[in-house]
């Protein structure tokens, strides 16, 4: 332990960290700028011109339209898969010219990381140095999640930032505010409400505060529907939602337990079943995923000793369920990973640290391995290919000792908080 405390201690470390944010922001404008006319940027402004055209995004093919603003088509998916409210989010974007509107979105995106990474010491204090801060923003900066979300011009930072900031909100005693980040981050893309019914749950005032923040939150959410046309959500139940889900099998890109699952069962038709059979693995991996939720939350109601835990192992619960997930969606992982590295550093071991080295490895894992090194076995392709989904489960299991008061030597207060050491030395 003495050699690792000593290792930690040598500030070259910190030069080091300094000099890869410096490279990676640096890479970062070298290559962005280019993006403006690729996925998925492309298809969010397209979709959202279609929408200011007073044309039906989720039945209107957006080829035409792709070509004459200069943008690159992909032929999946031809129309809108995403909810009315992030098209209008778009909408507002797609009355600029294209480039302009790249550029705020990037700022919109950089904005969000630069949150999600104030709120994680803002809510760690006391535990989390600025040395150990610098360390966080480092790994972040330089993982392939970040590297992939700018890349595709995709919204989970934005997303992951609102839902921080909703516990944020919580953990300040706003729980009203809290359930509207959250239900906010819902109504743009559909997986962050898996969280809300433990917001909804773990605020304080009792039933009647539950039943306030229900209410609220169930007004807010039917507003935003009555708001962004219930026409268009229709449209999007019958055409976007089928094409969105439709493009999460197949590939290997998804890592989530579901997708692994139906996969799986859909390798035996070779990944083309007929439509019967595909419907049968569809409602088995719905099944699986809620499953995998309501696991989940009986973990969290089993023990309210932790919510910071039970929040931490709602992320990682979310992700895992989740059907269509990418590798942009480990965004999300940005508070609990640093949590878990508090957490170790607290009770330092050379298992810990190990642990930990490989759980971010896991969730950099990002590309698929070579198939011709697995040949015609395609069952072990798919398995090697979803390590980051092996980290979601290594991560829940971590928290879920936590909640289990595995750890004696780790006290905790009533509001998920204990006096320890700071991370890293300033």
């Amino acid at each position: 332990m003495d050699r690792l405390r000593r290792l930690a201690q040598v500030r070259l470390l910190d030069a080091g960290a300094i000099v890869l944010i410096f490279l990676f922001l640096y890479k970062w404008a070298v290559f962005l700028p280019a993006r403006w006319s690729d996925f998925d940027f492309n298809g969010f402004y397209v979709c959202g011109r279609t929408l200011l055209d007073g044309k039906n995004p989720y039945t209107t093919s957006v080829e035409a339209l792709s070509h004459a603003m200069g943008f690159r088509f992909y032929a999946y998916p031809p129309t809108a898969g995403y909810p009315p409210p992030f098209l209008w989010m778009f909408a507002a974007l797609a009355a600029l010219p294209p480039r302009a509107a790249f550029a705020i979105w990037v700022a919109v995106e950089l904005i969000s990381l630069a949150a999600i990474l104030w709120l994680t010491r803002w809510l760690l204090r006391g535990r989390l140095s600025s040395r150990g801060w610098l360390f966080v923003v480092a790994l972040t900066i330089t993982s392939q999640c970040v590297l992939y979300h700018l890349l595709f011009s995709q919204a989970q930072l934005l997303l992951a930032a609102l839902v921080l900031a909703g516990y944020a909100a919580q953990r300040a005693g706003r729980h009203g505010w809290a359930c509207i980040a959250v239900a906010t981050a819902g109504i743009l893309k559909f997986y962050p409400f898996v969280l809300l019914p433990w917001f909804v749950w773990s605020g304080n005032g009792g039933v009647r505060g539950r039943w306030r923040r229900l209410l609220g939150s169930t007004a807010f959410i039917v507003a935003a529907v009555a708001l962004t046309g219930p026409g268009l959500w229709r449209d999007f139940f019958r055409y976007g939602l089928t094409a969105a889900l439709e493009g999460a099998v197949g590939r290997t890109f998804h890592f989530s337990l579901p997708a692994l699952v139906i996969n799986l069962g859909y390798l035996h038709y070779n990944l083309h079943p007929p439509e019967e059979a595909a419907q049968w693995w569809q409602t088995v991996g719905a099944l699986v995923s809620g499953g995998v939720l309501a696991a989940g939350y009986a973990v969290c109601g089993s023990s309210r000793r932790d919510p910071e835990a039970q929040f931490c192992l709602l992320c990682a619960v979310m992700l895992m369920g989740t059907l269509s997930v990418q590798g942009n969606y480990f965004v999300f992982l940005v508070f609990p990973l640093t949590v878990v590295a508090a957490r170790i550093a607290a009770r330092l071991s050379v298992a810990g640290v190990i642990s930990f080295i490989l759980l971010l490895l896991a969730f950099n894992c990002l590309h698929p391995p070579d198939s011709t090194i697995f040949g015609a076995h395609k069952v072990l392709y798919l398995l090697a290919s979803d390590v980051p989904l092996y980290g979601l489960f290594a991560l829940a299991a971590f928290f879920w000792a936590e909640l289990r008061g595995a750890c004696a030597r780790y006290p905790i207060d009533n509001e998920g908080l204990s006096p320890r050491a700071p991370v890293g030395d300033d």
